[in-house]
Order: C-alpha cells, then structure tokens, then sequence
C-alpha cells in the first residue's frame, strides 16, 4: 500500500482514533491552504476560511455532468432543509468544481440557484492542480479511473476538522442519515449508556424488494408516488410518479430511465417540456441496467396499486362516517358508490377486421366481505366474457369462467397470459385513443361502470 492510500486510509478511521479534545492531525500540516473562488467571486483560503475548526460538508462535482452529480446535489439539498439554520453557523457545506474551465463563478452560482443551495453552501472554483490536490488529501482521487475524463470519486466527506473525525460518504446515502452523521455525530454527540436489551424483542424489519432499494437511493428526492410534489425541497420538485406507466409510453419511460441525457440532448419534446418545467434541472443518467429499470418500474407500480387501494379504503371509511352520522337507518339503504376500486383498465389495440379482442384491469375489493363478478357488457362489443389461461394436459389452453370472486381486502388482476376480459363482435374496429365503456355485474345485484382506453401495448 502506497504512502497516499495508507493517509487515505487513516482519515477514515480518523473517528474511531480521536476524542474531541485531542489535538487533531488533520490541521494546516496537512490540508493545503489553496486559494479557491467561491460562486461569489470571493477569494477564500481552503484550510483558514473554509474548514478551520469548523464541520463540514465536502463534495466534488462539474455542472455539465449528467448523471451522479445531480443526484448528489439533490441528496445534499434535501440534506441541507434537514440541518436548517444550522448550515452557515455551526455546519458549512462546499461543493467544488473538478471542471474549473469550464465551471467560472458565475456558472457555479446559476447552478447553485438552480439547485436552491441556501445559505451556509458554497460552490467553489480554482486552480486545477490545486483542486486535484485536495482530491487527493481528502481520499477521493482515484488514480486509475483519471482518463482525461471527468472520471471522479463519488463520494464526499463529512468531518469534523477541530476534533479529528472523517468520514467517507455515499451520494445515495439516506439524506436523514447523512443529516444525522453531520449534525449529530460530528458535533460532540455521546450515546446514552448502554442498556442491557434482549435483542430477541427487536421488531422485524421489512424486507425491501430491489426496485423500492433503488427508489430510494435513486428517486426518492425529487420524486413521490401519490404524495403529489409536498414535502420536497423547492426547485427540486420532479413530477409525481403516480401511474407513471400508464401516463407514459412503456417504451419511451424505460428509455427515458435508462438515458435522459441522450434524451435531451436529441430535444425529445417530452423530455424538453419536463426540462423547462422543473426549473432546467436535468434528470440525472443513473447507469441502471435493464433489469434495474423494470425492478424500478415494477416497485412504481405496486406503490401506485397500494396508494390506490388507500385511497379507496379511505373514501368508503368516509362514505360509512357520513352514513353513520345520517338519521336514516342504516339497513334500509343500499351501500352507496363504487363497489370495488379499478385500476390499470386497457383494451389492447387489434387488427380492424379482428372478430375478437382482450381487455385488461385490476379490480380492488376494499370492503369486509368477499365480491363476486358474474358479467361484463358493453355497447362495443356483442358480447364480453370473462376468460383465463389455463394448463390442460400438459397444454395451455383458453377456458371461459362463470364467475370471478374478489376476496375482501384483496385484488383480481386481468393481465396478458391470465385472467383476461375476451371482447367478441365488436360494433366497430376500435383504435387507439378510444375509450371502451364496460358495466360490471356483481352476484349482489349491483353494477359498476368502467372505462378502459384502447393502447398499443
């Protein structure tokens, strides 16, 4: 191991070797005092002004960067909200440029306004070899990955200069934990003493499936699923992602994950109207694979069903509060509003002379009592039937079903390959852009209207 990866090395375990009254190793004799450019204009000293005695923020990025670098600079502004009024008094935050050509104060400074970097967060500029020079005392140089490139470390460092503590960082960190790390354990922060536990008594985490893993470190800070665009911080709001994948082309979102950059840069008029939308900020290259983007894209899915079902469950407990609260009887009245939730409803686009086509959709029971769909019509079609797929000898073959039970607090999908709606003798070829009406027929007497759009899928 080399003299600089031993040093590396040894700021990292910095934490565990100091206490907050030793004298720290990590001072003047070893941190650089280059002169740097804030976003400003002002000149500033890196070792005096900018993390003498003080806990600190430190990152490296290039405005033109398109993909980590806008994810890191998002984590850090919803870092930033966390920390509050203590950023700029007690916790400084500095973001410094590796592109120095191209990254002048004042490109530094739009970009900082784009990104609502607040008060206590600097952008800053300087001296190429000077900036790689605290790359490398701050561990976050890789020699092997510099090919003329803007190739960096993604990393940053938080620490703690008067007492010693450095710590290495991922973009992807959870922002409440990095919120935590530097607002807490870098100020002087002691545990309560130990306790004695039984640690058979700690409760079960949930398992998290691999697309909600890369919604969270991934999408989480500019983007929510049902929750509209609350709670994120200003200038970093992206759309909400609620029935994304019915809202969008299947083909162009999974392009659009997998290479936003290309996206803008060829002026995909979806791409550019999200772009100028959301105050210029592009959507960051995450480099996911194919598998990664339909993990994602399943997990959207699945939180849009769940958020549906809530909202579902909450409007007929509010339907049952009001009827509650009537001064009629209860029992002399027909349950009022939908009787099951839908969701994901489709007709798939067919040949214009097809005698037959199929139709698709989630039918949600959230009542306390199991539903059952015993027929479907509708004015565009002579007939619709309720059909499934299913294994014969060895073989799949297509089988017609009387009915459908929907189990309380459950669901039914019909979906390609499974339970589907078969469509016959349609009135006229339907396209895509049509809208086909359907009525449900349940065992209980009642009916439900639903619409399905025709798509090409």
């Amino acid at each position: 191991m080399n003299k600089l990866k031993m040093t590396c090395l040894v700021i990292a375990l910095a934490a565990f070797a100091t206490t907050a009254g030793a004298t720290s190793p990590w001072g003047g004799q070893y941190f650089p005092n280059v002169e740097l450019t804030t976003h400003q204009g002002e000149t500033v000293q890196f070792f005096d002004d900018l993390i003498k005695d003080k806990v600190v923020v430190i990152n490296f990025i290039y405005t033109i960067c398109p993909d980590t670098c806008p994810l890191e600079t998002a984590r850090l502004a919803k870092v930033h909200e966390l920390l509050g009024e203590r950023v700029g008094q007690d916790i400084f935050m500095y973001s410094i440029t590796i592109d120095p050509e191209n990254d002048t104060p004042e490109v530094l400074a739009d970009y900082a306004r784009r990104f609502r970097a607040g008060k206590g967060w600097t952008f800053l500029t300087g001296d190429e070899d000077d900036i790689t020079l605290l790359r490398q005392k701050l561990g976050l140089y890789i020699e092997e990955i510099q090919d003329g490139s803007n190739n960096h470390n993604v990393n940053l460092i938080i620490g703690n200069q008067k007492t010693g503590q450095w710590m290495k960082r991922s973009p992807f960190e959870n922002p409440y934990v990095l919120a935590t790390h530097i607002g807490s354990w870098l100020s002087g922060w002691k545990a309560p003493p130990e306790e004695r536990r039984d640690y058979a008594k700690a409760p079960k985490v949930r398992n998290i499936s691999q697309g909600e893993t890369l919604f969270r470190t991934r999408c989480s800070t500019c983007h929510t699923i049902g929750n509209g665009e609350e709670g994120l911080p200003e200038g970093l709001r992206g759309p909400d992602l609620l029935d994304v994948t019915k809202r969008r082309e299947r083909v162009w979102l999974e392009r659009w994950i997998a290479e936003p950059d290309v996206m803008l840069a060829e002026r995909d008029p979806i791409a550019m109207g999200l772009f100028a939308k959301y105050d210029e900020i592009p959507m960051p290259n995450m480099r996911l694979s194919e598998v990664d983007i339909e993990d994602l894209l399943r997990y959207v899915d699945s939180e849009t069903r769940r958020v549906h079902m809530q909202r579902a469950r909450d409007k007929r407990r509010q339907r049952q509060g009001i009827a509650l609260a009537s001064t009629r009887s209860e029992s002399q009245q027909e349950p009022a509003g939908d009787v099951v939730a839908i969701m994901n409803a489709w007709v798939r686009e067919a040949h214009p002379e097809a005698p037959v086509n199929a139709g698709y959709l989630t039918l949600i029971n959230v009542g306390s009592e199991d539903v059952t769909l015993i027929g479907l019509t509708s004015p565009s079609f002579g007939q619709v039937e309720l059909h499934e797929m299913a294994k014969v000898d060895g073989l799949m073959k297509m089988r017609r079903l009387a009915q459908v039970v929907i189990p309380a607090g459950g669901q039914v999908r019909f979906e390609p390959g499974g339970q589907h709606l078969m469509l016959k003798e349609p009135t006229k070829a339907p396209v895509r852009g049509d809208a086909i009406e359907v009525t449900l027929t349940f065992l209980s007497g009642r009916s439900q209207k639903a619409t399905l759009p025709v798509e090409n899928r």
